[in-house]
């Protein structure tokens, strides 16, 4: 279930999260979510779930996408 959540930003950290997801290749929204998702698991307060590989179609695992 997603949850809709409305945040607003000065202009500087908006030009610095654009810049940061155009780095990574994701879009604005994602971003957030990473970042507060990393740091929620940080502080303790979610369990890093990050652990999960899924299987290639040679069946070695990859790296976990977070």
């Amino acid at each position: 279930m997603l949850n809709p959540l409305k945040v607003f930003f000065e202009q500087p950290e908006y030009s610095a999260l654009i810049r940061l997801a155009e780095q990574e290749l994701r879009s604005p929204a994602d971003q957030v979510r990473l970042l507060v998702r990393l740091e929620l698991i940080q502080r303790g307060l979610l369990p890093n779930a990050t652990t999960q590989h899924t299987q290639t179609g040679e069946g070695a695992a990859r790296e976990p996408i977070a």
